[in-house]
């Protein structure tokens, strides 16, 4: 096996594990609140007896996503900006076949693919 074939197979498999990965849910109730949320932190699910508090609920989860993506941007720009690491990364990338959106991309009309679902949103009057 070539190192080509080596990295085809790795690509292959961070793939199986990626998508894998974005079909984890995992569920929580505390009282009358029940979330569902997906391994990258969204919502998928939230039910509650109170509208307004879901409204507050995902007004605070909105803020808090944009300053941890912030955060998280910070971080990576020490591997975006290293030269040696972009080198590799188109290395890669020219070796490797073209892989197709993950199964959990964002519904093109939804900007924030950490958003309520559209469901949800409409049932407690997000929009």
């Amino acid at each position: 096996m070539t190192g080509k074939d080596r990295l085809a197979a790795i690509a292959r498999k961070a793939r199986r594990v990626q998508d894998a990965t974005s079909r984890v849910r995992a569920t929580a109730t505390c009282g009358r609140v029940w979330i569902e949320v997906a391994a990258d932190g969204r919502i998928t699910g939230l039910t509650l007896s109170d509208p307004a508090l879901a409204q507050a609920i995902s007004a605070a989860h909105r803020d808090a996503l944009q300053s941890v993506r912030a955060l998280a941007a910070g971080l990576r720009g020490e591997l975006a900006d290293d030269p040696t690491v972009l080198a590799a990364l188109h290395s890669f990338a020219a070796e490797c076949p073209a892989t197709t959106a993950p199964p959990h991309a964002a519904d093109p009309e939804e900007p924030n693919p950490y958003a309520l679902p559209a469901p949800i949103r409409r049932r407690y009057g997000l929009g």
